[in-house]
């Protein structure tokens, strides 16, 4: 889990020069003006591999695919855009390319994560020059909705950096809020999420890019708007992935053959470290690709969703609060009880537990070139102030509880996932047909008879080539169904 990303303007608010300088040496130097071609490898045209062909009046296959640029194949099928880009943090790099409507994400092996939970509520925070309520107010008063309504926002992206506000500036001098955390039942939320499941999962995260990615902008947008997209899983929904105004963007991955999630067993003493592959058979996983403002800037990140169907370890709803109060009123079974090292059902046969470590990455043995940190913060929580000891792992609406078990859960870097929404693997999928919009589909060909046997041998003993035919000059085909074309989303 590594932050970075950054702008002066960041640099010269009141956040602590730590993240500063963590965000600096995360993109390395600054954009600069030549390096705009890179953000875009396309040059704007994500068909640049048809921007040398052009299909004259006088060539025959004007018929199939018209003239000048193709724009589909001889079989009617869209061509579809490609997309390259990538991000970083602390100079390890993830690769983005979109090809056939088939996103992948390759970066490194064996990159660790940190376990945090969200608690069921949103912090909105105060619009710039908005009044906002009154400590003290009671945010489910009828008379306090409108304010709500209209001053605080969960995201506040015209505002950039200043828009977040650190857990100590809740109230201003006037006695104002500047942020309240309102339960997903509250009345801004018009019912969204009042009947959604108990959030009593949590997920276990890492930081992929630098703030606003803009070396992946084109390909991650554009995987962001196709079908697949906000596709959430069950697990996914028991762990609030689902909830937008945390989680602004959402794809559900799934990796390679021969990529893995792992666990550190431990050993024979603190010291020793020993990652074994999850069995994801018999431990539940989801994965996904997540944008979420942190510090109300968009970064992106890599989390895994994992569940144990023969017990309840991951499984945690504080019971405190508005939010519990709301949950039981469904009628929602929950567990009250942390479990601090979640079992895990591995490759090798065995169940263990993840064993977190006190360090802030097995990647960076040395944080003092950032100016401080280097330790696991140990809590869940806010972020805010790391690396002074009060820092936590993640965002304000996560439990403190919950800890980050740092590095105690690893994964490899190499996803994939198929835009559309549907596998390649479907027999009905990617059919010839499909571009004619028909069962029945006639081809037109050269008429005679072909595949009459010439060669002496076959001759001479009077084989007959039982594939012969004399075709006519056209020939149907009666496919077993039809699909539309796998189409992008412009």
């Amino acid at each position: 889990m590594y932050y970075g990303g950054s702008t002066m303007k960041f640099c010269n608010s009141n956040l602590i020069y730590f993240i500063c300088a963590l965000a600096f040496a995360v993109n390395g130097i600054a954009y600069a003006e030549n390096e705009e071609h890179i953000k875009d490898l396309t040059k704007g045209d994500p068909y640049y591999y048809t921007s040398d062909q052009a299909i004259t009046d006088h060539d025959g296959q004007k018929l199939l695919v018209g003239q000048g640029r193709p724009k589909t194949t001889h079989s009617s099928i869209p061509h579809l855009p490609v997309y390259s880009g990538y991000m970083n943090t602390n100079y390890t790099y993830r690769f983005v390319n979109v090809v056939e409507q088939t996103m992948t994400m390759i970066g490194e092996g064996k990159h660790g994560l940190w376990r945090v939970q969200d608690n069921g509520t949103i912090r909105e925070y105060r619009k710039k020059d908005a009044k906002g309520l009154k400590q003290g107010d009671d945010i489910f008063a009828n008379a306090n909705l409108s304010t709500i309504e209209s001053d605080y926002s969960s995201y506040l992206p015209e505002e950039s950096w200043d828009g977040y506000k650190h857990p100590h500036q809740q109230v201003t001098e006037d006695g104002r809020l500047n942020f309240i955390d309102l339960p997903l039942h509250h009345p801004k939320y018009k019912g969204k999420y009042d009947d959604h499941v108990a959030i009593d999962l949590p997920h276990f995260y890492c930081t992929m890019s630098a703030n606003q990615y803009p070396y992946a902008r084109k390909a991650v947008d554009y995987a962001f708007s196709q079908p697949a997209a906000s596709q959430v899983g069950p697990l996914g929904k028991r762990a609030g992935l689902d909830v937008n105004e945390l989680y602004t963007k959402v794809l559900r991955v799934d990796l390679f053959p021969d990529a893995r999630a792992w666990i550190n067993v431990g050993g024979e003493d603190e010291s020793t470290v020993d990652w074994q592959a999850v069995d994801i058979s018999k431990t539940n996983a989801e994965f996904y690709l997540i944008e979420r403002p942190f510090f109300n800037e968009p970064y992106l990140f890599i989390t895994a969703v994992f569940d144990n169907p023969d017990n309840q370890d991951f499984q945690y709803v504080r019971p405190h609060g508005p939010y519990y109060e709301h949950v039981k009123s469904k009628g929602h079974e929950v567990k009250t009880e942390t479990t601090f090292e979640p079992r895990f059902h591995l490759e090798n046969g065995e169940v263990a537990a993840a064993k977190g470590l006190p360090v802030y990455g097995v990647h960076h043995p040395n944080r003092a070139a950032f100016g401080g940190g280097g330790a696991c913060p140990l809590k869940g929580g806010d972020w805010s102030n790391y690396p002074k000891t009060t820092g936590a792992a993640g965002w304000p609406t996560n439990y403190e509880e919950i800890t980050p078990l740092c590095d105690g859960v690893l994964v490899d870097i190499k996803f994939f996932a198929n835009l559309d929404g549907k596998d390649w693997d479907d027999p009905h999928k990617y059919l010839a047909n499909a571009g004619q919009g028909s069962e029945e589909v006639t081809y037109t060909l050269q008429p005679g008879e072909y595949g009459v046997f010439t060669d002496p041998y076959n001759k001479e003993r009077g084989v007959k080539n039982p594939h012969a035919e004399d075709l006519d000059g056209e020939v149907k085909l009666k496919y077993p169904t039809v699909q539309k074309p796998v189409t992008p989303v412009q």
